[in-house]
């Protein structure tokens, strides 16, 4: 049964830190400089070229007009941005007000504004965080970390404004790594990877010349590998994402780019073990980042350390994200969030009865802790508790109605106390609040197969492959359905196919598919 969690911020490629961009593998900062070592002009793309730099430069300067009305020698600053924070953490509202009481107390400094775009920032008040830091700017036009860092407060509210921010950090200061990886993402969001290559390409130049984090270098050869192979180029991707694995082997995302290369290349034994490591791995990659390390050092303490307390379990440190949520507990004991989420790090490291002991304190604090109901109704199946585990699950749909993890956990229950139609009644119902859900098809098809209704099972199974192809799991219950039928060509079609994206199916079942029907050739 998959574990409800609370939202996560991106997953994919990220700073240590503050969220991170979306589609990678979850949240950086990227810009390029020419191989050459000269100030970069803005690069050209295919949807207008010099004119749309232009155009985007023009559109930063009327951000800028907005704020600004130039009188003399310098900006008429307006009143610094005073969100509503009466639903935020007091810590939260602390750390923003005093940064706009700095504010207030010296306009003139860029310095002040650039803390209060911190402020902001770190609690994902984007565009507060803009405003700040185009005033930041205003006063100090020379200096790359505000157009950078404005351009990743405007990531995700305004790409365009954002793009133009990070290309003229990049004119600002060439040696910046993250502001090249930040321009090559903000290119390949809109669906440019011509000009998302051109910028990677142009951060592996610079870190050539430059003393970098290896995470960068990663990244940049990662990203830049992944576009050439997509392209077709696997002779100049693979040497790319060897390069980024050899740096960054914690990585699962650069692993699986590299078993699907392999795959392609014919080299199906690098292939199986890359494919293998991927799915040991955490699928983000780390970006080193140190404008935005200092923006998370700005959060409020409890909000920081649960960063990176997520940021410890995606290394594979729980122990360290362990330490980090008592901390937090000590200073907010009555925090429902941090005893569900030391519940969660617990159950991760095996320690399930310590972990039950956790949700319990979160639904003491918070009766309606729906996630702490669902997850603590887990491992409660699991241990054969299945009474109170449903009724956990039933607690929490009275509390929030439809929720697609308590039908799919109470589906689970009923399959394991035997109670198929019950099973299929709760995995259907989940299955029309989440339709793509490849573990909720996969669940189906189980049931469906135990009551020998093959057709539809195989139906199920096929739609779990096809969403989550590296899942064996699937691919196993797919290939076991259709041996079941007498369909051996087919199952060993199955197994031949999870075979070239590295995944092989027990032994001992291949050994019974042999028995019935001797293995095709391996195409």
């Amino acid at each position: 049964m998959a574990r409800s969690r609370q939202p996560r911020k991106r997953r994919g490629e990220k700073t240590r830190g503050v969220p991170r961009g979306p589609g990678e593998p979850r949240r950086p900062s990227h810009r390029p400089p020419a191989p050459d070592g000269a100030s970069p002009k803005p690069p050209t793309d295919r949807r207008g070229g010099a004119s749309r730099s232009l155009w985007l430069g023009a559109a930063a300067a009327v951000l800028v007009a907005a704020f600004f009305v130039l009188r003399g020698g310098g900006p008429d600053l307006p009143d610094p941005p005073d969100p509503d924070l009466s639903q935020s953490e007091s810590e939260v509202a602390e750390v923003v007000r005093r940064a706009r009481r700095g504010v207030l107390d010296d306009r003139g400094s860029p310095d002040r504004w650039a803390g209060l775009g911190a402020a902001f920032l770190a609690h994902e008040l984007h565009t507060e965080a803009a405003t700040a830091y185009t005033a930041a700017g205003a006063l100090a036009p020379g200096d790359y970390r505000f157009p950078y860092l404005r351009a990743r407060s405007l990531w995700r509210v305004d790409p365009e404004l954002a793009e133009a921010a990070a290309l003229e950090a990049i004119d600002l200061n060439p040696d910046y790594i993250p502001t090249y990886l930040l321009a090559g993402q903000l290119a390949e969001d809109r669906a440019d990877p011509e000009t998302a290559r051109g910028r990677y390409r142009a951060a592996l130049d610079r870190l050539g010349t430059t003393r970098s984090a290896p995470a960068n270098t990663a990244a940049a050869s990662f990203r830049l590998g992944r576009l050439l192979a997509s392209d077709g180029d696997l002779e100049a991707a693979l040497p790319l994402l060897e390069q980024a694995e050899a740096l960054a082997p914690e990585s699962g995302a650069i692993a699986a780019a590299l078993a699907r290369v392999y795959r392609r290349t014919g080299d199906g034994g690098k292939a199986r073990a890359a494919a293998e490591r991927a799915r040991s791995l955490d699928h983000d990659l780390m970006i080193r980042d140190p404008l935005i390390d200092a923006v998370n050092n700005v959060a409020a303490s409890v909000i920081g350390k649960e960063r990176r307390a997520f940021a410890a379990e995606g290394a594979g440190r729980p122990e360290v994200a362990e330490r980090l949520l008592r901390e937090m507990i000590r200073s907010r004991p009555d925090a429902a969030d941090l005893y569900y989420n030391l519940g969660n790090n617990l159950s991760r490291q095996g320690r399930n009865p310590e972990a039950l002991a956790a949700w319990a304190t979160a639904l003491e604090k918070n009766p309606g802790h729906v996630a702490a109901l669902i997850n603590s109704s887990i491992v409660l199946a699991q241990s054969e508790n299945l009474g109170e585990a449903e009724r956990r699950c039933l607690r929490a749909l009275e509390i929030q109605p439809n929720h697609p993890g308590a039908l799919s956990s109470l589906g689970s229950i009923a399959a394991l106390a035997g109670r198929r139609a019950d099973a299929l009644r709760w995995f259907r119902r989940a299955l029309e609040q989440e339709p793509e859900r490849a573990g909720t098809h996969d669940s189906i098809a189980q049931v469906l197969a135990a009551n020998r209704q093959f057709a539809d099972a195989i139906r199920h199974f096929r739609i779990a492959v096809s969403k989550e192809p590296f899942r064996g799991d699937y691919r196993l219950g797919l290939a076991a359905t259709l041996a079941s039928t007498g369909d051996f060509e087919g199952a060993w079609e199955v197994a031949h196919e999870g075979r070239r994206l590295g995944i092989e199916l027990p032994a001992d079942f291949l050994g019974m598919l042999r028995q019935a029907m001797p293995e095709p050739a391996f195409r």
